[in-house]
């Protein structure tokens, strides 16, 4: 039997996407401030602060439960995976984070809209 290894990135993809489900931001906030997370902001408070208030949003103009779909879109060529979160009405995601793996951590990005 197999023992499937859990990495740390991993873990920290895993709150993100808790955290956007639940509407519970500091779930992740723990996870971010590690050492080998980066994001394209200036600082990682920054990220933090957007990350907050496009939730808020969301949730606001949310019909029903988030959902997520991992895309990675054609146009896509730093090599970005998109973690989109989707309500049951709305065509365009809700929220949507960009995560990439590269040399040894983790990056985010945030789309405005």
């Amino acid at each position: 039997m197999a023992i499937k290894r859990i990495s740390s990135f991993d873990v920290v993809k895993k709150s993100l996407i808790v955290s956007v489900l639940q509407n519970k931001p500091k779930i992740f906030l723990y996870h971010l401030l590690a050492n080998n997370i980066e994001t394209t902001f200036p600082n990682k408070l920054n990220f933090y602060r957007f990350f907050t208030s496009m939730l808020k949003c969301a949730y606001k103009t949310s019909k029903g439960k988030l959902h997520l779909r991992i895309e990675n879109p054609a146009w896509e060529d730093e090599g970005y995976k998109h973690y989109c979160f989707y309500d049951n009405y709305h065509k365009y995601s809700r929220i949507d984070v960009k995560i990439k793996e590269l040399n040894g951590k983790l990056y985010f990005d945030m789309l405005p809209f």
